[in-house]
């Protein structure tokens, strides 16, 4: 069956059995101590994921941006410790299971709790465990986050505090700058673990051009997702405020994901909202893409996705990807600005309002807003498959 395939069964047998720890299903939940001792092993190799509660850790991430967004932050903090905790029994031991994304989560709660003592007694306990740091940007984050707790700890307590404030900027300044150098910067391929044991390609990877136009075969999928990114300016793919996704299956829309983003610090400035209309205030308290990735990938499985100038969609998804360290772009990302440019020469251009208007024409666009945009391009893949005369052309 192959070891992937033994170890995909493996945890949608486990997810099984702990289906009553699931969310809505932990009410007055309470900290457990973790299970470390419960390597996930398939077709003899062993991979050493922690464990809370008899899952791998990666695999409460859903459920704690969900409490995050329902504002059950006491509840969120008692499964991210838990996490938390597990990777640190674990890396104790191997450091190569350092998993820093986990003490930023618990990081990010306590100080939306406003517990800046915690904080920084949990960024402290972390450090002073001397594992070498497996990724420099995570632990140039932490250290931003404790200068800023110190800081908003001196302000409450009457004490001097700009001596904080100016060690928390210049960590912004040194995070944006190793950002954007990540030659520079090795990074672990170790973030949250869901990757070590769901392989995918390297998020980046380049696609060619011709793979931005799927062949027959794959075109003819009655399933597929259409995507759109929004982004706040001009600085890369890493400033997308919002994402939109629609499912189709046989003809119709079965399903819709979106959601505003909100985009890292030194990538907030919003220089688009004169197209989209968000802001900054908008995006506040929305979620960052690691904490939806899981979300995505579920929802688009493996299916084709389609957009609309999948250059750009591709490059955005690419830098999300690689500046948090997950993976979670499909393997076949198509462009319908170019496959409609194969299969109906002689638009007069190839935008999305012009194609969409020969494509379905009874659909009123919204452009610039991802939900509307994301569904005009289901509607022109709809409208492709269905013209079979256009098929002969790929």
């Amino acid at each position: 069956m192959g070891l992937f395939q033994d170890l995909k069964n493996y945890l949608s047998s486990a997810r099984s059995k702990t289906q009553s720890s699931a969310l809505g299903n932990n009410e007055g939940q309470t900290y457990s101590p973790p299970s470390i001792e419960q390597d996930i092993s398939v077709a003899g190799t062993e991979f050493r994921i922690p464990l809370y509660q008899n899952r791998p850790i990666f695999d409460w991430l859903e459920t704690i941006n969900q409490y995050k967004r329902q504002n059950r932050f006491e509840e969120a903090l008692i499964i991210a410790t838990g996490c938390m905790d597990a990777m640190i029994e674990r890396a104790k031991i191997d450091h190569q299971i350092a998993m820093e994304h986990y003490v930023i989560e618990v990081a990010r709660i306590q100080h939306k709790l406003k517990r800046y003592p915690e904080e920084i007694d949990t960024i402290q306990n972390w450090f002073s465990l001397n594992i070498p740091p497996p990724r420099e940007d995570f632990r140039i984050d932490l250290q931003k986050r404790m200068a800023k707790a110190k800081e908003l700890l001196a302000k409450q307590e009457g004490l001097p505090s700009s001596d904080h404030h100016a060690e928390w900027k210049r960590l912004v300044d040194l995070q944006k700058s190793v950002k954007e150098s990540p030659a520079s910067s090795p990074r672990s391929q170790v973030a949250t673990g869901f990757s070590s044991i769901n392989p995918r390609r390297t998020s980046s990877s380049k696609k060619k051009s011709s793979n931005l136009i799927p062949d027959l075969r794959a075109f003819l999928s009655d399933t597929y997702t259409a995507v759109d990114f929004e982004t706040a300016n001009r600085s890369g793919g890493v400033s997308a405020c919002q994402i939109a996704l629609v499912k189709v299956e046989n003809g119709r829309i079965v399903d819709r994901f979106s959601t505003l983003l909100k985009p890292p610090s030194e990538y907030s400035t919003f220089e688009f909202t004169y197209l989209h209309g968000i802001r900054y205030k908008d995006v506040r308290n929305a979620p960052t893409w690691p904490e939806i990735a899981p979300s995505v990938r579920s929802f688009v499985g493996n299916f084709p996705v389609y957009a609309h100038n999948a250059q750009f969609d591709s490059r955005v998804w690419r830098e999300l990807d690689i500046y948090y360290g997950v993976e979670s772009q499909p393997d076949h990302l198509f462009c319908t600005y170019r496959l409609t440019k194969r299969l109906v020469p002689g638009l007069e251009n190839y935008k999305l309002p012009t194609v969409l208007k020969w494509c379905a024409p009874h659909y009123k666009l919204k452009h610039h807003k991802a939900d509307s945009d994301a569904e005009a391009c289901a509607l022109i893949v709809n409208s492709l498959q269905s013209n079979t005369q256009l098929h002969s052309n790929l």
